[in-house]
């Protein structure tokens, strides 16, 4: 095996040493852009998390626990079923989730709703979940290109839920989901999506979870330029026991005006 030299050690130390400089850099002004909501030049250049990337990676993905894996505990996952999901998602009518994964909101979502349309950019956890699902005869999916809610009418949705998806989605085509889910929803109709809130928030920093820039205060600047308002964000729940991750991430609640 060939041996490097110290001038060739030592350019190595040099240049790693240059892309953490560099990577703070970058997260110092997407977190300046992301505390005053503006969709800036360190956003809009950031060219990880894109729908191609997602698609290699959930399509390749170890699916055998079927996204349990990103649940921190079965109480922490009841109290987000009981004080979020199951009050903000309302019983029947037509809902969408962005980004089923294993199925593990899909199937509480399915017994509850008139119809549920399961929208993702790959298809291995589609066909999973259809298999999960395969005698609920009220579930549609939906193969996207990366932001688009193709063959969903206009004003024809009830409520859309998203967790554990938008984190690893470029700003670029959350603002696009965003216009979808606008277009989507009725008049009054409401979207609960989980996001992350700033950079190297919580236990872990966001490098290392391959996760895509945003804020609160960005994900509400881009939802209101759509049309959508901005009811409430989530940050914990059950009596302040549970948050969302060790990334400090936040739930937007949106609304379509009625």
């Amino acid at each position: 095996m060939r041996q490097f030299g110290p001038r060739y050690l030592a350019a190595d130390v040099a240049l790693r040493t240059a892309r953490r400089v560099g990577d703070r850099m970058e997260d110092t002004m997407l977190d300046i852009e992301g505390a005053r909501g503006v969709y800036g030049p360190a956003h809009r250049a950031w060219r990880d998390n894109s729908s191609d990337e997602n698609r290699r990676r959930w399509n390749r993905w170890d699916w055998s626990r079927m996204g349990e894996e990103w649940t921190a505990s079965e109480e922490w996952k009841q109290a987000l079923v009981d004080e979020v999901l199951l009050p903000t998602i309302p019983a029947g009518g037509t809902v969408v989730e962005i980004g089923p994964g294993g199925g593990r909101w899909s199937v509480l979502l399915a017994p509850r709703s008139e119809r549920l349309v399961l929208v993702d950019v790959a298809q291995r956890p589609l066909d999973l979940v259809a298999e999960r699902l395969r005698d609920a005869g009220n579930v549609e999916y939906v193969l996207t290109d990366g932001s688009a809610v193709a063959g969903v009418a206009d004003a024809s949705v009830d409520a859309v839920w998203s967790f554990d998806v938008f984190v690893h989605i470029a700003p670029g085509d959350q603002a696009g989901y965003l216009a979808e889910i606008a277009r989507v929803l009725r008049p009054g109709g409401i979207a609960a999506i989980h996001h992350a809130d700033g950079r190297n928030r919580g236990l872990a920093p966001s490098r290392s979870g391959w996760r895509a820039p945003m804020t609160a205060e960005l994900f509400a600047s881009l939802a209101r330029e759509r049309g959508l308002e901005v009811e409430r964000v989530v940050r914990s729940f059950g009596a302040g026991r549970h948050a969302l991750g060790g990334f400090g991430d936040a739930i937007t609640v949106l609304r379509r005006p009625g």
